[in-house]
């Protein structure tokens, strides 16, 4: 049995005030003191007296209160605040729709920012068409610092609830809702911890399929940064992606599992997993199989039983080939902590190039070592790299270039494969 939406006084708190502004704003915040200010000041400083703005605070010990308290005297009733222990982000978001006025919803996390005229870009979309409950427009990514790095994938309300298979492709703060369409189908599901905002995309497309708008513009910029949910909390991210979409379309696609297996082979040893990759790629597999269609994790099983990535890869060591075992032109060893006994890292390897030629790879570690390797024709070979001098555990990486590779579609049988491969890897071994 599906669990329940967390009910609260949110629906019937927001009707009370005799003058109701036309846009309240929610944020939820918590140590997020460096952008809050400029996140408000992109609400409440083009000085529209018809939208407030309502921060639900999980007791930030950053600084983040003080400028809410300097804030709140600058707006004056425009700006209302709260502080105090959530059960999460969901929970605080809830809380603060139980406070907000306002016939239009809008949501914007404190390390986000609207653009430019985007709430009377939003009010002017719902005057136009006032049988929409929702509308979204572009995101664009900014780093910590500000700077764009690239618009968010979206697409347009008619590619339909089937397509959020493909990814969310609605930046969660370009979303304005009409405070009547929340009330009939619920708050946030504060029994997720990162999708909440997905589950509700889900939840509007399949309740107002024809009542959702598009505005093409970015209303807003999205921060990502080392503390956000998206970058800390990828597994998390997935599990609950792929749990939805099993829920409202009846299976989700296999690639959002793929993708989070690519995610940690990128980063082991020095991800969230620093131990048993293979444990920890199989147990989230298994976790999530029955969420796809049969056929689809058969294939997932059968791919990952046959990647070479996998089967080389040692607790804490792990080296970054190609699922076939072809090294890329500049590849990486990397070891979480060197052991004492340690005494040198063997890559068993093997020029296998469709042509005749020199191999020079130059080797260079992370604590000082380095080394010129030459193979002078096609076949077997070793690369030993020594760790007996390195500190016990200490992490260590060693890069690996290649002064040339070959691209396979450029030689009979290659197919569309434009990967540039310098040597394969058989077998990692420590001695």
């Amino acid at each position: 049995m599906d669990k329940p939406h967390r009910q609260t006084e949110w629906i019937s708190e927001s009707t009370r005030g005799e003058e109701c502004p036309l846009v309240s704003v929610v944020m939820p915040s918590l140590n997020q003191g460096r952008y809050i200010e400029a996140a408000i000041m992109s609400i409440l400083g083009p000085g529209d007296q018809d939208v407030e703005l309502i921060v639900a605070d999980g007791g930030s010990v950053d600084g983040t209160q003080d400028r809410l308290v300097r804030l709140a005297a600058r707006f004056g009733g425009r700006l209302s605040w709260r502080s105090g222990p959530d059960s999460g982000p969901a929970n605080a978001i809830n809380q603060a729709l139980g406070r907000a006025r306002g016939a239009l919803i809008g949501w914007l996390n404190s390390d986000d920012l609207y653009a430019p005229e985007a709430i009377a870009q939003a009010v002017a979309y719902f005057a136009a068409n006032p049988a929409s409950v929702m509308v979204y427009g572009e995101g664009e990514h900014i780093d910590a610092d500000g700077k764009p790095l690239g618009r968010y994938p979206t697409r347009v309300p008619t590619a339909g609830i089937a397509s959020f298979q493909s990814g969310c492709f609605i930046c969660q703060p370009t979303v304005f809702l009409r405070r009547s369409a929340l009330a009939e189908i619920g708050p946030l599901d504060e029994g997720l911890a990162t999708a909440f905002d997905f589950d509700l995309w889900l939840r509007l497309f399949q309740r107002f399929p024809e009542r959702i708008g598009y505005i093409d513009r970015v209303l807003a910029h999205s921060r990502l940064h080392a503390d956000c949910i998206t970058r800390k909390q990828r597994r998390l991210v997935a599990t609950e992606a792929v749990r939805l979409l099993a829920k409202y379309l009846g299976h989700a696609e296999d690639h959002w599992l793929r993708t989070h297996v690519d995610e940690l082979l990128a980063v082991y040893p020095f991800g969230d997993v620093a131990d048993d990759l293979v444990n920890a790629v199989t147990g989230f597999v298994g976790e999530l199989e029955d969420c796809l269609e049969r056929e689809a994790a058969l294939r997932l099983w059968d791919d990952l039983n046959q990647d070479v990535r996998l089967r080389l890869a040692l607790p804490g060591l792990y080296v970054d080939v190609g699922p076939d075992a072809w090294a890329p032109q500049v590849m990486e060893v990397r070891v979480a902590a060197v052991p004492s006994a340690w005494g040198v890292v063997r890559l068993e390897c093997d020029h296998a190039w469709p042509i005749e030629a020199p191999l020079a790879l130059a080797l260079c570690s992370s604590w000082g070592w380095a080394a010129q390797v030459r193979i002078e024709s096609r076949g077997p070979f070793l690369l030993d790299i020594p760790v007996a001098g390195v500190p016990d555990g200490q992490a260590v990486t060693v890069r690996i270039a290649a002064d040339q590779v070959f691209v396979p579609n450029r030689f009979p049988g290659g197919g569309d494969d434009e990967r540039g491969l310098a040597f394969l890897v058989r077998r990692v071994s420590v001695l």
